[in-house]
């Protein structure tokens, strides 16, 4: 599952505000008017980063997106991953 905090650089208590401006910043680094001088390679890595960075703000700017994310991340998270590695160990062997 990505990250889609990450992806922008911000906490997962950031403001509408700060999510924002970090969209802002973002998509201006990754912006193909902006990568003169680069190669090909490069310039499609660029790309491929701003539609990731696209994707992130789109989920991450619409509430009920948002809470749904949020809810779906926590419950990814290992709390205790010695524990859930155990039980993955136990499944197969």
């Amino acid at each position: 599952m990505i990250n889609h905090f990450r992806v922008l650089g911000v906490k997962t208590n950031a403001s509408d505000d700060d999510i924002k401006k970090a969209y802002k910043r973002l998509s201006n680094r990754y912006h193909p008017d902006k990568l003169l001088g680069l190669s090909d390679n490069e310039k499609e890595q660029a790309a491929s980063q701003l539609q990731r960075v696209k994707q992130a703000y789109d989920v991450l700017a619409d509430p009920k997106q948002k809470s749904a994310f949020v809810k779906d991340f926590n419950n990814v998270i290992v709390t205790d991953p010695a524990a859930a590695m155990q039980e993955l160990w136990d499944q197969y062997y």
